[in-house]
């Protein structure tokens, strides 16, 4: 069993940092997540040779994707992690634009890159075929531990875990932001989660932040407003966040209600932020829905040690009563 000491849901998915102080993700799913890897071979016409794999220096790698940028050497196509398995090995595809091919799978062309044809010509001068392999995710209704970020040949603690990003206005379907932050006071954000193709993502990305200032806790609205917390209880706002710029470009800092008050805890709503300050006083800032920043403070009547806020604007409390 996990011993959870923090969470955070997102549609299907919990986001969780567990006892061993690293990211666990658990995906509450029926619907198989299957990808299929693709790898074009690629070989061009020659009179001593024929048909082969000697490429001329400006041509394509022999296996590459479909428009000859990445190479796609089939022995390097890995799983993106241990999540995942392999359904089947590699195969060609004996189709091509509803024309069924020859068992050889070979598409014929004048040059790189032109329409292709299953039919070879007399100035087909190079060639393809498809191979594919498909993948699948095995880590439904299961905890799967995300790779950890190594700093000096230790694996360094999470303290926070925060998702939203789901209502970004352009967003993909299944589209979530994860941030973390670790116990260094490094931001990171997961790049590629999708939890419709890939749950997991690829990598943590590190984020930077202003000179002195470390955060210790970060909060992600459902329209992918970002605030984080400092350890000095210093507040910062994301900007630039858009669906084709997930991280953003730059941090405001939010002020305080009063000179003097710093926060404990933090959480970004849809249209609102709650705070709690070190006297756990509660606060709300409203305008979030017109600018990251907000508009105005509200003290709220009552004392909290945190608060949370749901994306339909639902909030919660937690009040640890003295038990002195």
């Amino acid at each position: 069993e996990l011993r959870v000491k923090r969470i955070s849901c997102c549609s299907t998915a919990l986001w969780a940092i567990c006892g061993d102080h690293q990211v666990h993700l658990r995906l509450e799913s029926e619907i198989p997540i299957r990808i299929r890897e693709e790898s074009y071979e690629n070989q061009r016409w020659n009179p001593l040779d024929g048909f082969s794999n000697k490429l001329l220096p400006t041509d394509r790698p022999c296996y590459s994707s479909q428009d000859g940028l990445t190479d796609r050497d089939l022995k390097r196509v890995n799983l993106p992690s241990t999540a995942w398995v392999w359904d089947d090995q590699w195969h060609l595809e004996l189709l091509h634009e509803g024309q069924h091919l020859e068992a050889e799978g070979w598409m014929y062309s004048v040059d790189f890159p032109r329409a292709y044809s299953a039919a070879k010509a007399w100035n087909s001068c190079v060639r393809r075929r498809k191979w594919v392999r498909n993948r699948r995710y095995n880590g439904l209704r299961t905890w799967v531990s995300l790779s950890p970020i190594v700093l000096n040949d230790m694996m360094e603690p999470f303290i926070d875990i925060a998702t939203g990003g789901s209502e970004i206005p352009g967003a993909v379907a299944g589209f979530v932001a994860v941030w973390a932050v670790t116990i260094n006071g490094l931001l990171l954000y997961r790049e590629g989660v999708n939890l419709l193709t890939c749950p997991d993502g690829s990598n943590w990305r590190k984020i930077e932040t202003p000179q002195g200032c470390e955060p210790c806790q970060v909060s992600v609205g459902p329209q992918g407003v970002v605030w984080i917390l400092a350890w000095n209880g210093q507040l910062l706002t994301r900007n630039g966040i858009t669906w084709n710029c997930e991280t953003g470009v730059s941090w405001y800092e939010v002020p305080p209600p009063f000179k003097g008050i710093s926060f404990n805890h933090i959480s970004v709503g849809p249209t609102s932020s709650w705070a709690v300050s070190r006297d756990n006083e509660v606060w709300l800032r409203k305008g979030l829905d017109s600018s990251i920043l907000g508009s105005s403070w509200t003290a709220m009547i009552g004392q909290m040690n945190l608060v949370f806020t749901g994306s339909d604007s639902q909030v919660c409390g937690l009040l640890i009563q003295d038990q002195k």
